[in-house]
């Protein structure tokens, strides 16, 4: 009897003191999750889709440092990011963050989600100190069990990232995550996880549009995942894309999907098994750290995410006009809307660059002076920045404009030795094709960065009888370029002011086209690839105020655009001349050095 009671006694201790299985985060999950009826239409214990068991694996994988989701709503991601958080406290304890884009964000996922979830999995109850506020508890900070913490912060309040350092990082809706004067709160957040070798970034968004939309470059920059349902019919997989679907217009009961395949159709209440038997596929396969998922609503089994209800719901929005069907995008096919206007890429800008330019060689202290015989004015526009100008050169032709260059002068721009620099610059002379020399007619410089304003305005009083001129940029519908007629004390210079909307135009339409085009912007093949990516860092796009478009410009993946601005003051300045490429050509020619005629050669022969 004893010794049959310290077998068992030897037994339970034995099983005590063995590690927890490991689980995947799915299996994991489904064993210990239970949903609220307060945050669920479905309380009890969680049953994952075939889509988010992927998510919860990838999130879950020591070997992915990262994991990237642009998805549609009704796609349950949030039950996903809530139900991963729950994993890494029991399994991995240590400190998280969930960064949201508002306060009031951040405060809702806490009471509708997490605290929620934790109360109803009595593997998660007793983690998490919920209610007990001892002045580290918060409403948006908790401290767990084990020395694990999570952290709710809003991206509106960056400076809060400061103070903390995270293992694993959370970040939702970061398309609707917004620049503040303390800095990109993505950025800031990631810089908090740099401490630890075996850290966790999660980001995920609906997107919202191509051209700024963070989510989408996060996934293009990942393996690209995308999940493919299977054809009951012909068995093949593919992604089910909104093209799948085929209706009798006005009718959505209608509503039918048509595989790729083998092209035989398929009704909706065969979804769940399609979904069910489906998987990810990875499209970019080499990259071995970093998991992009991509899905959308077709494939949710939420009963408001049935085919004829989005149906009916893309029927609505196309008869709302543009900024119906954006949301339709965002939210229904988790896809970027795309607004752009007349853009081309660095990419293709970089393929279209040809042999000229001015260029000022280091090694050889000369200038590199291979000027296009067509080109007939030089202007110039500087962008100030507190260490350099950056100093765009621009050649201009009856037909074209050539970007001949990018000069820039280095050194602190409060010091007069800088502004002797650019001097020496605008006041060169280069050989023309035609015989002559030409320098620069006319330049503008930047005087609205607010931190070298004075220092502009004191340059451009002693040069701006050469063309040299204070100019600051403002939005709207206004001139190209017009004298302010406002006067301040300080002001030493006539400021001149530049409506930037149109120039921007100007160049965006003018990029595109091909280098024959009349009115195209030829490039210099000295230009290096960040000029590209500079000159090409906004888009035009059209939203819809009230239902009216209006045009705007909107920046492409939060570049540097010194580039695009100095070209804005270039073609800007040009207004101050007085073109006449007739007489200029004329003048070209007639500093040329005569070419000496056949009897004068003659004559040098016999000792003339």
């Amino acid at each position: 009897m004893a010794s049959s009671a310290v077998h068992l006694l030897a037994e339970s201790v034995s099983k005590a003191l063995q590690p927890p299985q490991l689980l995947k985060f799915s299996d994991w999950t489904e064993q210990n999750i239970r949903l609220s009826a307060q945050s669920s239409a479905a309380p009890g214990r969680i049953k994952l889709w075939k889509f988010q068991r992927g998510i919860l694996d990838a999130i879950g994988d020591p070997l992915i440092e990262r994991i990237s989701v642009i998805k549609s709503a009704r796609t349950g991601f949030t039950i996903s990011l809530v139900a991963s958080i729950g994993a890494y406290a029991v399994n991995d304890p240590g400190p998280i963050m969930l960064l949201m884009p508002t306060d009031d964000d951040a405060r809702g996922i806490i009471v509708d989600e997490i605290d929620p979830m934790f109360r109803e999995s009595p593997v998660l109850r007793e983690v998490m100190r919920i209610g007990r506020f001892d002045g580290r508890n918060t409403l948006t900070n908790r401290t767990m069990l084990g020395g694990g913490s999570l952290k709710v912060i809003s991206a509106r309040a960056p400076r809060n990232l400061r103070r903390h350092t995270v293992k694993v990082l959370f970040c939702d809706e970061v398309d609707g995550m917004e620049v503040t004067k303390e800095g990109d709160p993505l950025i800031l957040a990631e810089k908090r996880t740099t401490s630890f070798a075996d850290r966790k970034i999660v980001t995920g968004s609906t997107p919202t549009l191509e051209a700024t939309s963070l989510i989408l470059k996060r996934y293009n920059q990942s393996d690209m995942r995308v999940f493919e349902c299977v054809c009951p019919h012909c068995n093949d997989r593919f992604e089910l894309l909104w093209e799948c679907l085929d209706w009798i217009p006005g009718k959505p009961e209608t509503v039918v999907c048509v595989c790729p395949h083998c092209g035989v159709t398929t009704e909706e209440r065969y979804k769940p098994q399609m979904v069910e038997d489906g998987d990810w596929r990875q499209t970019a396969a080499h990259i071995e750290d970093h998991a992009g998922f991509r899905l959308n609503a077709l494939i949710s089994q939420f009963a408001n995410a049935a085919w004829p209800k989005l149906v009916r719901e893309y029927e609505q929005s196309k008869r709302g006009g543009d900024s119906s069907m954006q949301v339709f995008f965002n939210t229904v096919l988790g896809k970027a809307w795309s607004t752009a206007v007349n853009y081309a890429s660095e990419s293709m800008l970089m393929a279209r660059v040809e042999r000229f330019g001015v260029k000022w060689d280091i090694n050889t202290f000369r200038w590199r002076e291979e000027i296009p015989e067509e080109v007939a004015y030089i202007t110039v526009g500087v962008d100030v920045q507190v260490d350099r100008l950056e100093c765009v050169i621009l050649g201009h032709s009856p037909e074209h404009r050539y970007i001949l260059g990018l000069h820039v002068i280095y050194g602190n721009t409060a010091l007069k030795t800088t502004w002797d620099e650019l001097d020496a610059f605008l006041s060169t002379k280069w050989k023309h094709p035609l015989g002559g020399e030409i320098g620069v007619d006319a330049a503008g410089i930047d005087s609205g960065d607010g931190n070298r304003t004075q220092v502009v305005y004191d340059y451009c009083e002693m040069v701006q009888h050469r063309r040299i001129v204070a100019i600051k940029g403002q939005a709207g519908p206004r001139p190209i370029i017009r004298a302010s007629t406002t006067r301040r004390r300080n002001r030493t210079a006539t400021l001149f002011i530049i409506g930037v909307d149109q120039v921007k135009t100007d160049i965006l339409v003018s990029l595109p086209l091909e280098n024959t085009t009349p009115q195209s912007i030829r490039l210099s093949n000295g230009l290096e690839e960040e000029f590209f990516v500079q000159l090409t860092a906004e888009r035009r796009e059209i939203k819809y105020t009230a239902g009216r478009p209006e045009v705007t410009f909107a920046r492409v993946d939060r570049r540097r655009a010194e580039a695009l601005d100095a070209t804005v003051y270039a073609i800007a300045v040009k207004s101050l001349i007085k073109i006449d490429f007739g007489a200029r050509y004329e003048s070209l020619k007639a500093k040329a050095p005569q070419k000496p005629v056949l009897k004068d050669l003659v004559s040098k022969l016999h000792g003339g």
